[in-house]
């Protein structure tokens, strides 16, 4: 895309700047840093875009409003009394604590929240315990918390404490819960999205152009529309001939490069379509 507006540099009615941005997948992301260090900067729009095994290769995906996730990140570690496993009078077991915190956390989600509200809660790594006759005295676990409420995200930190603190001090365990900074929901603009729509179907045709579900996905992209209007659409890379429909993060997945075509004739019309609109 760079080398072709580099082209047309004559036709451009307005300045383009590319932003390449490191640490999307580790928050609190990259986006926050290049903000401040002047990233966004006099600029009116911005426009991203993420693959996706779940749209037809030659289709985008669009969604107005809410979405990606507003995330909750969390570190937890639970310490309790070692000993003998001859012995567990004398301990306070960190491993069958962790085990019900675990247990009591799934209950977030069907007794603490509004039903009609995704959330997900889960701990994806767990850590603890030295040999197989011995009683763990530590155990260490990361966390994440999804859903689409600001609202509702301010809240569970708050739940999280209450329910580890419970059932640690029914077991005789302590806690300690770290906060990590994570990422705000992406709001996409209606706006941004209607102008993806047009120049897509102008494109390569109608019906080419889908409405998708919010995901529970987290995104550092929603850093930049906080600060200024813009939208992340979905390039389809879904191909089942070639085994593109593998789900995002797994080993075996793979884009049908196509799409590279279909995403980059988008951003051009579309860098193209708003500055002619929104020219001087």
């Amino acid at each position: 895309m760079a080398a072709i507006l580099a082209d047309w540099r004559d036709r451009l009615n307005g300045n383009v700047r590319f932003i390449f941005q490191p640490a999307e997948e580790m928050p609190p992301g990259g986006a926050l840093p290049m903000i401040e260090n002047g990233a966004l900067d006099g600029v009116a729009t911005i426009f991203g875009l993420h693959v996706d095994p779940l749209v037809p290769v030659g289709k985008i995906g669009l969604r107005d409003g809410a979405a990606m996730a507003w995330v909750y990140d969390f570190d937890l570690i639970i310490r309790g009394k070692s000993a003998h496993v001859c012995r567990p009078d004398a301990c306070v077991d960190a491993i069958v604590t962790a085990a019900e915190v675990i247990d009591s956390l799934q209950k977030i989600v069907s007794r603490e929240t509004d039903p009609l509200s995704p959330i997900v809660v889960s701990i994806g790594k767990i850590e603890g315990g030295s040999a197989r006759n011995v009683i763990a005295d530590e155990v260490r676990m990361v966390g994440t918390v999804r859903t689409l409420s600001a609202k509702m995200l301010k809240r569970l930190p708050r739940i999280i404490r209450r329910i580890v603190g419970g059932v640690c001090r029914a077991r005789g365990a302590t806690f300690e819960i770290s906060d990590i900074a994570s990422y705000p929901g992406l709001y996409n603009d209606i706006k941004t999205n209607r102008l993806f729509s047009h120049n897509y179907e102008s494109l390569f045709g109608k019906n080419r152009v889908v409405e998708i579900e919010p995901t529970l996905g987290g995104e550092d992209f929603a850093c930049y529309v906080q600060k200024v209007p813009g939208a992340m659409f979905r390039v389809g890379i879904g191909n089942k001939k070639i085994g593109a429909d593998k789900p995002w993060h797994s080993p075996e997945f793979i884009a049908d490069e196509k799409s590279l075509v279909h995403a980059t004739a988008l951003l051009v019309s579309s860098t193209l379509d708003y500055l002619d609109r929104h020219k001087e």
